[in-house]
């Protein structure tokens, strides 16, 4: 081999390995070579150690920023949608379980998923309906039980003040009819403490008829024992003793 050749040699070797090195840059560089499989898995295995030891929110993180490079793994969205079932927003979940479904519609782990979320919507909607029946049930327990309590309240309440004042009336004619004017003064502090102005009213007129103004005075002086209680019920005397006169 002469010069010439030899150089033309060499030249045709060094073209050659420049053109292998050029195909061999150009196919590292294409999408879905070994490469980029690998950090897909990396992805994935990262995204799934986070979810196993409960990091959702860092596994979230972490599987978006794999989907912005690896758009097309379903894959990557099923576990995405997993994060975000493990999270508790079930509306998220169901999404990233549609867009895997999408991309391969026989994936395994967004079917199943996604009928458990239904089921698990499902049970919700009928716990909500069944707690809001229950609280309407105690609800209206609570009102009736209110309206009957305060329905007996107010019957026993009148039964009672009609028995009270029938036994003051009767007692207190008893009292002045044998002249125990003890006790009749004991009933008039009684209705005098208790506030019954109506009924005090009424056996203040009697005591008036059956004694006059000034033994009426003289009655209270001497058996009511409060000195309050005497001054007040002599005022109301005098009121009651004036109606009489001007009626």
């Amino acid at each position: 081999m002469n010069r010439i050749e030899r150089i033309v040699w060499v030249v045709c070797v060094v073209v050659t390995l420049g053109i292998l090195f050029t195909l061999i840059e150009c196919r590292a560089a294409e999408p879905g070579t070994a490469g980029a499989i690998e950090s897909e898995l990396a992805c994935g295995r990262r995204g799934q150690e986070l979810i196993d030891i409960k990091e959702y929110s860092q596994a979230v993180q972490v599987l978006e920023d794999c989907l912005r490079d690896h758009p097309d793994s379903d894959w990557l969205w099923s576990m995405l949608g997993r994060a975000y079932y493990k999270m508790g927003d079930l509306e998220k979940a169901e999404a990233q379980f549609r867009k895997a479904l999408e991309i391969n519609k026989n994936n395994p782990v967004a079917k199943r998923l996604i009928v458990e979320m239904r089921k698990t919507q499902d049970l919700l909607k009928d716990r909500d309906i069944s707690e809001w029946i229950n609280i309407a049930q105690e609800r209206v327990a609570d009102l009736v039980t209110l309206v009957v309590g305060v329905w007996l309240g107010t019957l026993l309440s009148g039964i009672s003040g009609r028995f009270y004042s029938h036994f003051v009336r009767t007692n207190f004619r008893k009292a002045l009819a044998r002249r125990d004017y003890d006790y009749a003064a004991d009933l008039l502090e009684d209705l005098h403490v208790k506030r019954e102005k109506a009924q005090l009213r009424m056996r203040l007129r009697e005591l008036l008829h059956d004694m006059g103004l000034e033994e009426s005075k003289k009655m209270i002086i001497e058996y009511v024992d409060d000195q309050d209680v005497e001054n007040k019920l002599l005022r109301f005397l005098e009121k009651v003793e004036k109606r009489m006169r001007e009626s």
